[in-house]
C-alpha cells in the first residue's frame, strides 16, 4: 500500500497535474514596488517639471536643495530612494540631494492600481531597440516585486509642453504671421513627407504661462535667421534645440551663437499644421511642432 502511494504522489508529480503556485516572497513598499518596475521595466519617459515648458538654468538643481526636506520627511520613501541610490544615511551633500530628486521625480510619474492582490501599470519608457524610440508597457507587479509584461507597444515622446517664444514669425502663403496671432484653420507653410513645402491649414494651436524666471535658447545662424525657443523644442531632425552647439548645421546654416536668455513675454506658443511632417517654418528656421499627434 505504501509503494502505491508512493508511486502515485511520484507520478502525479511528474506528469505535473499539481502545481502549486509560485511563492510569495516578502510584500514590498509601495516605493519599493516603483522601484522594481524601474529596474525590470525602464525609467519611465515623463515631462520632467524642471525642464518643461522652459528649462532654468541651474533650475534643477536649486528645486533638488529646496525639495529635499519634504522628501526626506516622508522616511519610507526616503529610506527606500537612499538605499535604491546605494546614498549614505547621514547628511547628504547637494549633489546627492539632486540625485534623491531625481529618483523621487520617477517615482512620481508612476502609476500603480491596485488590481486583485496585484498593481497594474502602464507607463512609456526609452525603447532599447527596433524602430520606435519609445514604446507603452503595461502588465502587472507583484506584492513581492515580481513584476509581469502583458503589453509592449511602439510609442512616441510624451507630449510635453515645448513652446516657441511670443515674438516668433511664422511662414505662410500670406506672409508671416506671429505666432500668437496664429489659430486653428490658418494656413502656413509645413514640410510635406518629401521635403517640399506645401501650404496646410493648421489644425491645432497651444499656449503655456511662462513665469518670468524662465530663459530660452537664443540661436542666430549665420545667414542671419534667429530665433528665441525653448531648449526643449525639436528642430525638423529631431534634435532638442538645447543639446545644439555653436559650429552644428541647423537647416542648411551654421549656428553661430547660443545663450540662453531670460524671457518675460509671460505666455510661449506653439502649433500644429496638417500633415505628414508637423514641421514648420519659425523666423525662417525649420522646427518640429510639439503639438503633434502621436
Amino acid at each position: 500500500m505504501r509503494l502505491a502511494l508512493t508511486l502515485f504522489l511520484v507520478l502525479t508529480v511528474a506528469c505535473g497535474t499539481a502545481s502549486p503556485a509560485p511563492a510569495v516572497g516578502t510584500p514590498l513598499t509601495m516605493t519599493q514596488l516603483r522601484f522594481a518596475l524601474v529596474d525590470s521595466v525602464g525609467k519611465p519617459v515623463y515631462c520632467d517639471r524642471d525642464f518643461y515648458p522652459i528649462a532654468r538654468q541651474g533650475g534643477e538643481e536649486a528645486n533638488a536643495v529646496s525639495t529635499y526636506p519634504q522628501i526626506k520627511a516622508d522616511s519610507e520613501m526616503y529610506t527606500a530612494i537612499v538605499a535604491h541610490e546605494h546614498l549614505p544615511s547621514g547628511d547628504l551633500t547637494d549633489a546627492q540631494k539632486l540625485v534623491v530628486y531625481r529618483a523621487w521625480k520617477l517615482l512620481q510619474a508612476m502609476t500603480l492600481t491596485p488590481t486583485g492582490s496585484d498593481y497594474s501599470f502602464q507607463y512609456r519608457v526609452q525603447s532599447k531597440g527596433g524602430s520606435a524610440a519609445y514604446e507603452m508597457v503595461g502588465g502587472t507587479v507583484r506584492a513581492d516585486g515580481v513584476v509581469t509584461v502583458s503589453s509592449r507597444a511602439p510609442s512616441g515622446p510624451p507630449n510635453c509642453p515645448i513652446c516657441l517664444a511670443a515674438s516668433a514669425l511664422i511662414a505662410s502663403p500670406n506672409g508671416l504671421i506671429r505666432v500668437t496671432e496664429v489659430r486653428v484653420g490658418t494656413i502656413v507653410w509645413t514640410q510635406a513627407a518629401d521635403g517640399s513645402r506645401v501650404a496646410a491649414p493648421v489644425v491645432e494651436v497651444g499656449s503655456m504661462e511662462a513665469p518670468a524666471t524662465h530663459r530660452v535658447v537664443h540661436l542666430v545662424l549665420a545667414d542671419g535667421r534667429e530665433v528665441l525657443v525653448s531648449p526643449g523644442h525639436k528642430t525638423a531632425d529631431g534634435r532638442p534645440v538645447g543639446t545644439l552647439n555653436i559650429g552644428d548645421i541647423l537647416d542648411g546654416s551654421t549656428i553661430m551663437h547660443l545663450e540662453l536668455v531670460p524671457y518675460a513675454a509671460g505666455q510661449t506658443y506653439d502649433l500644429l499644421p496638417s500633415g505628414a511632417t508637423g514641421h514648420y517654418w519659425a523666423n525662417g528656421i525649420l522646427l518640429s511642432s510639439t503639438l503633434a499627434h502621436r
